[in-house]
């Protein structure tokens, strides 16, 4: 598979089979212009079951991580009509939703601020990183808009409704350790400490894990807010089933029964970083 060629943005691909996609606008915050828009689409196409990607981090270059949607993009939306504006709308969710169900883990590493449709890409990652100068806020209130990039959809799930409204209604911005504290940062690193390099570490660790199960279980997770408890039973049997006769759990259940060193320990690993 070739990769594409990338403008605004660019996607490394380390040894280990972590993907590292890096928003390349600095000069702009990274904000989300067509050009990028397009890019992630065509990010999500290469990696979206590509069995050399074992985990993707996103990260933006600069101080931000992204400033949101481009406003100089914003003042002749409806230049074409409000249905064309829909349809644009309409068409981000195409690959934000491949992006939010993508077969590999995603950490999305915030190096500063993520306001707007940039807290929308923080949140699309199944585990967020902050450095201690990020800053998250639902910016839309602030120039009458309403949330868009799926925050309403993955927000909610993260911190509850009621602390969502609040952040949606306020505009106001919060700091990674707030967003610690609320449910919806996984991990914010120490002053001076690399958070690209921390969630690369981190995704590494992933990397060595059983993909195809932790896609499996991603997809359920994601599906548990929106369908029956029947329905999420039944996607457990039929998931469940096609493991087990997987290399991967066959080989860990193997090493398991003869007492041999296990195929996939994330508490040995860490004590092996110590």
């Amino acid at each position: 598979m070739t990769m594409p060629v990338f403008e605004s943005s660019r996607l490394e691909i380390a040894a280990n089979g972590v993907a590292t996609y890096t928003m390349a606008r600095p000069d702009a915050l990274n904000a989300i212009s067509v050009g990028l828009r397009n890019e992630f689409r065509q990010m999500v196409d290469f990696v979206d079951g590509n069995d050399d990607i074992k985990a993707l981090v996103i990260t933006g270059e600069g101080r931000a991580f992204c400033a949101g949607g481009d406003v100089t993009n914003m003042t002749n939306r409806l230049d074409k009509g409000p249905g064309a504006a829909r349809q644009s709308i309409l068409d981000v969710h195409i690959w934000l939703e491949r992006l939010l169900n993508i077969d590999c883990p995603v950490i999305t590493a915030v190096n500063g601020l993520a306001f707007g449709g940039g807290f929308s890409v923080a949140l699309m990652g199944d585990i967020v990183f902050g450095a201690p100068n990020a800053r998250f806020c639902a910016v839309f209130a602030r120039i009458g808009l309403m949330p868009d990039m799926g925050l309403a959809y993955t927000l909610p799930r993260a911190v509850g409704p009621g602390m969502a409204k609040d952040l949606m209604f306020t505009g106001r911005s919060v700091s990674a350790a707030e967003g610690k504290d609320m449910g919806f940062v996984h991990t914010v690193v120490d002053e001076g400490e690399d958070v690209v390099a921390a969630a690369q570490a981190y995704a590494g660790k992933l990397a060595q894990g059983p993909k195809t199960a932790v896609a499996l279980t991603k997809r359920l997770v994601n599906k548990t807010f929106q369908v029956s408890y029947a329905d999420v039973a039944a996607a457990e049997a039929d998931g469940q089933t096609l493991l087990f006769t997987s290399d991967f759990s066959r080989e860990a259940i193997r090493r398991f029964l003869g007492k041999e060193a296990p195929l996939y320990n994330w508490d040995q690993m860490d004590r092996a970083a110590e």
